[in-house]
């Protein structure tokens, strides 16, 4: 499960911080398949450590071009990483085509099938990733600032941080996720075409909403993502235990995804109507009608 889940992991875990400032990344899918395109056409004939580096600076160039979309022109996130996908789709269509690529490299294998005592690689990187997704929200400036910036950004300008740029930098660090999920993918299975797992985006989605994490930004951490992902994972192994549909299971899916932002939606009205009503507390001073 560690394995097969790794690549949906590690892109959650950078999609944590994208919703944590109230936006989300729709190019996910398409960044994926792309370094996973690149990838695959470089280990044909060039070391994997040269096809690994291109694959995620693939990926890592889609987030920094989303992360000056969304914070420096500042257009809508749903659009900019919408059309950004639409265009890593077409490069990764003109560079593989319909076959897509075949790597028979044995080293190029190795990341994504190779196991240590019988622990996969690819889930000892993704458990690394939570880590040190979780050490960075909890432990370092930078992490208090994504949520500051997720609960108000308004007021986080006006306290003098940098806004626009942490914004941008969880792009950044979304399209480091796609090449890293990418290499996985490609390194699983020793190839990669341009179609590769476009649902992909609606586990991640998935994982996080699921874990608890606020699409109104402000409101989560690493281990609810770690949650959601062992609860999703669970769910979806499970229905390929029992042999079910796999459109089943999209269903399935779907109403977890509704539920989950129900709840959410329900608990911020709660929190809001609590907070109105709530009894103002008393002035120092003042006698029982409230005069000083």
């Amino acid at each position: 499960m560690l394995s097969q889940w790794a690549p949906a992991g590690v892109l959650a875990v950078a999609q944590t911080y994208v919703i944590l400032t109230g936006g989300f990344d729709l190019s996910i899918a398409s960044g994926f398949a792309l370094a996973a395109v690149v990838a695959a056409a470089l280990g044909q004939n060039e070391a994997p450590v040269v096809a690994f580096a291109a694959a995620i600076g693939s990926g890592l160039t889609l987030g920094t071009i989303n992360g000056l979309l969304v914070a420096g022109i500042r257009i809508n996130p749903f659009i900019a990483t919408v059309g950004s996908g639409f265009v890593a789709n077409g490069i990764a269509l003109v560079v593989a085509g319909n076959t897509g690529y075949q790597v028979t490299n044995p080293d190029f294998l190795i990341l994504g099938s190779g196991r240590w005592h019988g622990v996969p690689y690819s889930g000892m990187l993704l458990i690394a990733f939570l880590l040190v997704g979780g050490f960075v929200l909890s432990r370092t400036v930078y992490g208090q600032w994504v949520y500051a910036v997720g609960g108000n950004a308004e007021a986080s300008r006006l306290a003098g941080l940098p806004v626009r740029r942490i914004v941008g930098s969880t792009y950044a660090l979304s399209g480091l996720a796609m090449g890293v999920a990418g290499v996985l993918a490609a390194s699983q299975v020793g190839s990669a075409q341009a179609n590769l797992n476009p649902t992909i985006v609606f586990d991640v989605l998935t994982i996080v909403v699921v874990g608890g994490t606020s699409l109104g930004g402000g409101v989560g951490s690493m281990w609810r993502t770690a949650v959601g992902l062992g609860i999703i994972a669970a769910i979806s192994n499970g229905f390929s235990v029992l042999n079910i549909s796999p459109n089943y299971q999209n269903i399935v899916k779907g109403l977890i995804i509704i539920g989950a932002l129900t709840l959410d939606a329900a608990t911020r009205q709660l929190g809001s109507l609590a907070s109105r009503w709530a009894p103002q507390a008393r002035q120092p001073g003042q006698d029982e009608e409230g005069a000083a």
